[in-house]
């Protein structure tokens, strides 16, 4: 037998074997490392080149062998030869590429391998990797992977502490080309910090505030990939209640966390949650006291639907907070307000608080659902606040469409007065609300089973709830009352759906100071299908949507002053993608 390299194949001829109805053939890699399997194929006749998974990469070793079959078994396999395909012309610079999360080392068990820069190939073969110390030296081969022309795929796990080599073989302009490129790969603990970014200017009275690192205990970290970027997660668990909801906002380079219950705590990226003396004005006592003895089970609806900063000093912020309060009858959906001091690191909420504006009308128990209360804040100018608010749930829903209700609206609120202006009606429970650069305002709608929606929030426009609805009621397929078709006619219609639902929750706006790649792209939460959603915009309309798996329910998103997105789970940890 004999066996050879040419034409970026493998081939191997031997003599013909008297009554030899068939003949075998194996192929493996060599380079002296175990285990490699032995492949095997049915071979008609010689010669016979082996299938095209098992092409010639530039330089390296192959040990090939063969055996007839005839009508009695297979004979014995022949000695196995050795051969070593021919070295390739060096690839163009540029043409393979290994990213880390912004350096040239992998972090965990992940990395990228780009091939893009190199184009239209006309052919590609397999991607093999070797395992090297951090050196280079003492490589050893280990197995192959077909990969895609730009993909994050997991290093084994004999890689951590070495320097990993990938390298391509592929044909161009009817050359043949062989490029490598190699990565440090390190566990996520060990990984050292890459070079920060220079950041923007902190506003006035955070430039002695503690950074986004530094003493205390580590934060957890792992790794998500996803498509353009991957993403470092730090995770500072918090002191958590037994309820739905809860919110963030940042504070210099802290994270303010408020509870579903209204409690408060600084979370830092190093891993630290202090707790903070403070409560938003709820009575809370009065009403579990009140639901409990009416074996009313939404207990753990009643919550704090969102919070918000506005700088008034250096030392001094304005919180606002929208959340539920009991008034001894009934349940409000209410805008509250309290003095925030910052003094040398230390974070303190004035006791008092001010009602800013309640909205109409006050639910009575049982027909305060809660559920669905929307509550989400963006700020409108020096003296107004946007707030977008549920329908507050199951037989409440004509109220998104009664002019005299602020509930299932887009309202305008005057801080000082809280005198409130209805903008657009026609929600249902919108989770999210974000502005982008050009000053839209984008509001993901948490709707019924298959119904969650992305819209595109402007004055004067009713965005149809519950009169249409690409969803259906829960617990069937009826679709919602008034709806014929399912198409959403007659209202303003979303710019996307999500059909199945994926129970959308909170909104943000990446830019390029983290993740350039996603400048400009939107970024939903989930709660169902515990995910995050890129959302690639081009103006109004919607080009691609990017599932990223996180693996727990996503409750709020917020965008840090260095560019970081900070996520709220409903797992009761604030984490920090960088």
């Amino acid at each position: 037998m004999e066996a050879a390299a040419a034409d970026r194949n493998l081939i191997v001829s031997w003599s013909p074997v008297a009554g030899a109805a068939g003949y075998v053939v194996a192929a493996r890699f060599a380079n002296g490392v175990e285990p490699f399997d032995w492949s095997e194929y049915d071979a008609p006749s010689s010669p016979y080149v082996i299938p095209d998974n098992w092409a010639a990469m530039s330089g390296l070793e192959y040990e090939i062998r063969a055996a007839s079959v005839s009508a009695e078994g297979r004979s014995e396999w022949s000695p196995a030869v050795t051969v070593t395909a021919p070295e390739l012309r060096p690839a163009p610079a540029g043409a393979i590429d290994i990213e880390g999360p912004a350096y040239p080392y992998a972090v965990g068990e992940a990395m990228r391998v780009n091939l893009a820069r190199s184009q239209p190939f006309t052919r590609r073969s397999l991607y093999v990797w070797s395992a090297c110390e951090m050196d280079g030296s003492r490589c050893e081969l280990l197995p192959i992977a077909r990969l895609r022309a730009s993909y994050v795929y997991p290093a084994p796990e004999a890689a951590l502490g070495k320097r990993v080599q990938v390298q391509v073989d592929y044909d161009k302009d009817g050359l043949s080309y062989t490029a490598l490129a190699d990565v440090g790969v390190v566990n996520p603990g060990e990984a050292p910090r890459s070079p920060a970014p220079r950041p923007p200017p902190l506003p006035d009275g955070c430039e002695d505030a503690p950074p986004p690192s530094g003493d205390g205990e580590p934060a957890q970290e792992s790794v998500l990939a996803a498509h353009l970027h991957y993403m470092r997660s730090e995770s500072v668990p918090v002191d958590w209640d037994a309820a739905r909801g809860g919110a963030i906002e940042p504070l210099c380079n802290d994270l303010l966390v408020v509870t579903p219950w209204g409690r408060m705590a600084l979370a830092r990226s190093n891993g630290a949650a202090l707790p903070i003396d403070g409560q938003v004005p709820m009575n809370l006592e009065g009403a579990q006291a009140y639901l409990l003895d009416h074996a009313y089970s939404r207990f753990a609806d009643f919550r704090v639907a969102d919070i918000l900063l506005k700088q008034r000093t250096r030392e001094t912020w304005e919180l606002f907070a929208t959340h539920h309060y009991f008034t001894g009858e009934c349940i409000r959906f209410r805008l509250s307000a309290a003095e925030i001091l910052m003094d040398e690191g230390s974070v303190s909420v004035s006791p008092t608080w001010r009602t800013v504006f309640d909205a109409e009308p006050c639910l009575p128990p049982p027909s305060w659902f809660g559920r669905e209360a929307g509550g989400k804040m963006l700020t409108d100018g020096p003296d107004h606040l946007l707030i977008v608010i549920g329908h507050h749930g199951h037989g409440n829903e004509s109220l998104a469409q009664d002019p005299a209700s602020h509930l299932g609206k887009l309202v305008r609120v005057a801080i000082e007065s809280g005198e409130a202006e209805i903008l657009a009606s026609g929600l249902r429970n919108p989770q999210g609300f974000a502005r982008n650069a050009d000053g839209a305002l984008w509001s993901t709608e948490h709707g019924p089973l298959g119904g969650d929606e992305l819209n595109l929030l402007q004055p004067g426009r009713d965005y149809g709830w519950p009169s249409v609805s690409y969803g259906v009621e829960y617990g069937g397929y009826a679709l919602q009352q008034g709806e014929e078709e399912g198409r959403h006619e007659g209202f303003a219609k979303p710019r996307f759906s999500w059909v199945p639902s994926i129970a959308v929750s909170a909104l943000v706006v990446n830019d390029e100071r983290q993740f350039p790649l996603w400048k400009d792209d939107l970024m939903a939460g989930s709660l169902a299908a515990q995910s995050l959603f890129r959302i690639r915009l081009d103006g109004a309309n919607v080009q691609y949507v990017e599932r990223i798996e996180v693996g727990y329910r996503v409750r709020d998103l917020a965008l840090m002053p260095d560019g970081r997105i900070a996520v709220l789970g409903d797992d009761g940890h604030a984490r920090f993608l960088s």
